[in-house]
């Protein structure tokens, strides 16, 4: 079976993963820019959960 990434999921991607910015990322990081990036990405990405799921129970 092969993985399929669902539209939506792509759509956000392209919105909220940003270029690589090595001003972003900590400074043990600065020098492996793949560890940085993706380090990055993966902490902005739980803020929006995060963010998501206090909006989500504020309606209830």
């Amino acid at each position: 079976m092969e993985p399929e990434i669902p539209m939506i999921v792509e759509v956000l991607y392209r919105y909220f993963v940003t270029q690589p910015d090595p001003a972003f990322w900590p400074d043990r990081f600065k020098k492996d820019p793949i560890q940085g990036h993706g380090l990055w990405s993966f902490y902005q990405g739980l803020r929006l959960g995060v963010q998501l799921a206090d909006a989500s129970l504020e309606k209830l």
